[in-house]
């Protein structure tokens, strides 16, 4: 393994990427067969993971099947433990078929490991955003990196101007970052989901909005 001729720090975080990347640096390294050449690639790798530590990443991709898988076994704490995918048979069953999450599910990478999901649902001028962090990643400082490539992917991808999301009314710290990243509430409601009914409120940001104030400014 190629892992077991880096440094401590880079094994780490290579052995904790997806399937996928793990799979496509190991085929980097022995798609030739000189071993000095095999080892300056594994040098080479550990080096610019190592480099990840104080220049993390963040990427967007398509919802692979190994990782719905994983994040369907996502466990939060109480009382956020509704947002489990288990709680709910038809979101369960909807993460789990990859024909139904088709160009609806999205995976977020950080550093090559699964760090969270999104999902899209253009209605019009509204593009309705769902996203969900892995549970021992959430409280740690991240959620502003976190949400941004979420919303640069959909800029990027969809045409809607004004971007919703919903969240729980008691989830102070998720409230405080959307409000600081441009949401604005717009209504608020009870919201019957997964065995109970929780106070939600409904948030929007428009675009068109903040693109005039900055051409403006």
């Amino acid at each position: 393994m190629i892992s077991q001729r880096m440094s401590s720090l880079g094994r780490n975080i290579y052995l904790s990427m997806i399937p996928d990347y793990i799979t496509g640096y190991v085929d980097y390294v022995f798609q030739t067969d000189k071993p000095d050449i095999q080892a300056r690639r594994i040098k080479n790798l550990d080096k610019n993971f190592r480099r990840l530590l104080t220049e993390p990443y963040f990427w967007i991709q398509p919802m692979s099947q190994h990782s719905a898988e994983v994040i369907a076994n996502w466990h939060y704490p109480a009382p956020c433990d509704f947002y489990d995918m288990q709680a709910d048979p038809e979101d369960f069953e909807k993460l789990l078929s990859e024909t139904a999450r088709e160009n609806t599910y999205f995976e977020v990478i950080r550093n090559g490991a699964l760090f969270g999901f999104a999902c899209f649902y253009p209605k019009g001028q509204y593009l309705e955003i769902g996203l969900g962090m892995k549970p021992d990643q959430t409280g740690v400082g991240l959620g502003q990196d976190f949400y941004q490539t979420i919303e640069d992917f959909a800029l990027s991808r969809f045409e809607s101007q004004i971007l919703t999301l919903s969240v729980a009314t008691f989830n102070k710290r998720a409230l405080a970052l959307y409000q600081k990243v441009g949401y604005v509430a717009e209504e608020y409601y009870d919201q019957t989901t997964n065995g109970g009914q929780y106070p939600f409120v409904r948030l929007m940001k428009n675009r068109k909005k903040e693109s005039e104030y900055v051409n403006e400014t």
